[in-house]
């Protein structure tokens, strides 16, 4: 709890324990049923961010008092499906009256009490992967103000509606030392928990950063979305930029929907990872001894050698 980890663990016994979250979101995109796929694999990947295995999942629902009950039904309908591929038994739920809509995922999971990857364990020299590109929220606030006319939205929407399943699995494969995933406070907020939590520094290589394609422009555009202040205010006495573009540093302060995880391990451990795992996840940073309990944001490319 102390250091604002993915999900609440409790041990069973000495070989299992519970892995418990819940969040709840407003609709992202004007299709219920692509909404509710988006919803489900926000709240999963809590789950897999500490190494856990997804089981069982609550509905929670608040929804307009007349509002369409088809949109209702397939809304429940595509966060059945997302569920039902990660392995999850939707077994009940609980609705509510609300002006919007609401809809999210109260998901237990099970993960052995001495594998458990929480968000500060990282260690001096680990490195730093990121599985999803950045920018969803701009692109999203983008689409809601009819700015998006010249911006592709699939990539988009595919990757809000991808679980982080596949990429879990791989980091329980290999020496992982931290986890988050990248949601609601952004890449900058998500990885300012994780220096505190971890007692370490972070350093991260702006240029390395994956970002969805259209999203800087937006900002160089002055569209700011609502995370981005509210990110700035909780977090920017913690991070220190140099020589980075103002709007490359407003978009790492971005929300994020159904984000990627942000993978810590030791480098000599990439290599099997990236075996497993075949999809772009770029080094993006590395852990230090300096400035602990901050995230330092440099300019110029590094990792060369592990794009």
């Amino acid at each position: 709890m102390n250091t604002a980890d993915d999900a609440g663990v409790f041990r069973l016994n000495d070989d299992c324990a519970l892995v418990f979250t819940i969040d709840i979101l407003t609709p992202t995109v004007s299709d219920p049923y692509v909404f509710g796929q988006i919803a489900a694999a926000n709240c999963i990947s809590d789950i897999y961010a500490m190494g856990g295995e997804p089981r069982l999942a609550l509905n929670i629902v608040g929804f307009p008092n007349h509002g369409d009950p088809e949109t209702l039904g397939e809304m429940l309908l595509g966060g059945q499906h997302t569920s039902q591929k990660a392995g999850v038994l939707t077994i009940g739920g609980h609705t509510f009256t609300t002006k919007e809509i609401k809809y999210g995922l109260s998901v237990v999971g099970f993960v052995d009490p001495h594998r458990i990857i929480t968000n500060a364990g990282a260690k001096p020299g680990d490195i730093i992967i990121l599985t999803k590109p950045i920018g969803v929220g701009t692109l999203i606030q983008a689409s809601l103000v009819n700015k998006d006319a010249h911006i592709d939205m699939q990539p988009v929407i595919t990757q809000m509606t991808t679980l982080n399943q596949s990429a879990a699995q791989a980091m329980k494969s290999v020496t992982t030392h931290a986890a988050t995933d990248i949601t609601g406070f952004g890449l900058l907020g998500h990885l300012v928990e994780m220096a505190e939590g971890s007692k370490m520094g972070i350093e991260l290589y702006a240029r390395s950063i994956p970002v969805h394609e259209g999203a800087l422009d937006l900002i160089k555009n002055d569209l700011v979305e609502p995370g981005i202040p509210m990110n700035q205010i909780a977090f920017a006495n913690r991070v220190e930029t140099k020589d980075v573009t103002v709007p490359m540093t407003l978009l790492m302060y971005g929300s994020e929907t159904s984000g990627g995880l942000a993978i810590v391990l030791p480098e000599d451990q990439l290599e099997r990872f990236r075996e497993l795992y075949p999809q772009p996840a770029p080094v993006i940073g590395r852990i230090t001894k300096d400035h602990p309990g901050r995230v330092l944001i440099r300019g110029q490319a590094c990792f060369s050698n592990l794009s």
